[in-house]
């Protein structure tokens, strides 16, 4: 309508109600256009519209999603003419049924009528808890956008713990609760997680992200940030669609919220474009301190979007694992490295064939090594590397960008790939000139390390 696309669902099912009621008033010789929209249309039509609200709405609450001609005998003439071009038939053992087009048309009636309701808060509260409820309640949020007062008791939920719970080592179970591990390590199992089995992760409030998407109220994302224990929000092992992507990331975005640790879990390609697009032009009063991730399949673009997001500026610690083959290891390093207030990362890289120009490689390479080196916040680095191309380059310029760097004090490096040699001395003089390294763990292949390694100096 005008040329814009709907930003909400209820925008949408708005507006594909309106267009139906027009295309039902054309039959009958109205002219469709005087209908702008459905808070306007004429008393004609507002009443016949008001009455399959609530049925839809009657009907919902008792879960009846057909309904017998006998059953719509109090409707008024106006409506059952053809019921506003809403509703369709059907026989059932030689009995003529009706329903609504689809659910999600009755429950957004439905949703109408709460909203024009003189207690829309009460019939709101009354159905919150009932799952059936769902989707008719985010159209309530679209229609009233949440606006009345009541509505924060939903969202002002007072130290809603949603904190990763790893499993603890064992003999140290009693320190579970108190979080354990301060910098988790990522490991390579797939799809094996490290969290402890709990059903906290129940606990994650999508129905809240939904409503607030709907809502587009800003202020009611600041009251959820703040009421989230520790600002830190665990989502592993947590099943969002990509809508749910979506209003994931409009939360955040309107948080006005330091976030002490976001973990993401496993995120695929059309997730990470959703959640990214939706974080763009987010403000620099929303910002992430710490961020896990394992980005399955990622592209060099996709990567490159996600690190240049607002909501990153002041990130201290990143920890992301990459699975698959679609980005250039390189140029990968060299967006993690220009984060500007990075100062632990973690990086697994594992599996990437995507073929590369030797000058590009060797011009980035050399821009990499550059970079490690006058990087002034990074102190903690911790990298698993494992690839069958271009790996030597790309190693070689992180030791050498290592050896003179001045503010890293701890590296480790695990290489499981088995292309041409370090060169000589690489190593030795990682050992001999960094002064800074108060911690070093190289694990590195035999086939990788130069026939003259000696490190007995």
């Amino acid at each position: 309508e005008g040329g814009h696309l709907p930003t909400t669902l209820t925008q949408l099912f708005e507006n594909f109600i309106l267009q139906t009621i027009r295309r039902h008033v054309k039959r009958h010789g109205m002219n469709p256009h005087t209908l702008c929209t459905l808070s306007s249309l004429p008393s004609k039509l507002a009443k016949p519209l008001q009455e399959m609200c609530q049925l839809a709405y009657t009907n919902l609450a008792n879960t009846t999603m057909t309904f017998s001609s006998h059953q719509l005998q109090s409707l008024s003439e106006a409506v059952k003419e053809d019921y506003l071009g809403l509703m369709t038939t059907f026989t059932e053992y030689d009995e003529e049924k009706y329903q609504f087009l689809h659910l999600s048309i009755q429950e957004f009636l439905a949703a109408w009528w709460i909203a024009k309701h003189e207690k829309t808060e009460v019939v709101f509260k009354d159905h919150f808890d009932d799952d059936h409820f769902r989707m008719c309640l985010r159209f309530v949020a679209g229609l009233t956008h949440l606006g009345h007062e009541s509505y924060q008791q939903y969202f002002n939920k007072q130290q809603l713990d949603l904190q990763c719970k790893r499993k603890p080592l064992i003999g140290f179970e009693t320190c579970y609760l108190s979080y354990f591990y301060q910098n988790p390590e990522i490991r390579l199992q797939d799809y094996i997680s490290d969290h402890a089995k709990s059903d906290d992760f129940d606990n994650v409030p999508i129905l809240l992200f939904q409503l607030l998407y709907e809502s587009q109220n800003t202020t009611l994302c600041q009251v959820l940030a703040q009421s989230i224990n520790n600002h830190s929000l665990c989502l592993d092992r947590v099943s969002l669609s990509l809508f749910d992507w979506l209003c994931l990331s409009y939360c955040i975005n309107n948080s006005n919220t330091t976030w002490n640790h976001l973990h993401l879990g496993t995120v695929y390609n059309e997730m990470l474009s959703v959640f990214t697009a939706g974080l763009t032009n987010s403000s620099l009063q929303t910002q992430c301190k710490r961020l896990e991730v394992k980005l399955f399949k990622p592209t060099d673009e996709l990567i490159h979007k996600s690190l240049e997001l607002p909501l990153l500026y002041n990130i201290q610690e990143y920890y992301c694992e990459l699975a698959g083959d679609q980005y250039v290891p390189y140029l990968v390093f060299l967006q993690f490295f220009n984060l500007p207030q990075l100062k632990i990362l973690h990086l697994v890289m594992c599996t990437s064939t995507k073929p590369t120009v030797d000058n590009t490689c060797t011009d980035k390479c050399t821009e990499l090594e550059k970079c490690i080196e006058i990087n002034s916040t990074l102190q903690e680095m911790k990298i698993k590397y494992s690839e069958k191309k271009k790996t030597t380059s790309t190693i070689i310029s992180v030791i050498r960008g290592v050896t003179r760097n001045k503010t890293i004090k701890l590296l480790t490096l695990h290489v499981d790939a088995y292309p041409a040699p370090l060169p000589d001395g690489v190593i030795e003089q990682l050992l001999k000139e960094n002064k800074t390294l108060q911690a070093l763990s190289l694990d590195i292949p035999n086939k990788l390390l130069p026939s003259s390694l000696n490190l007995v100096e």
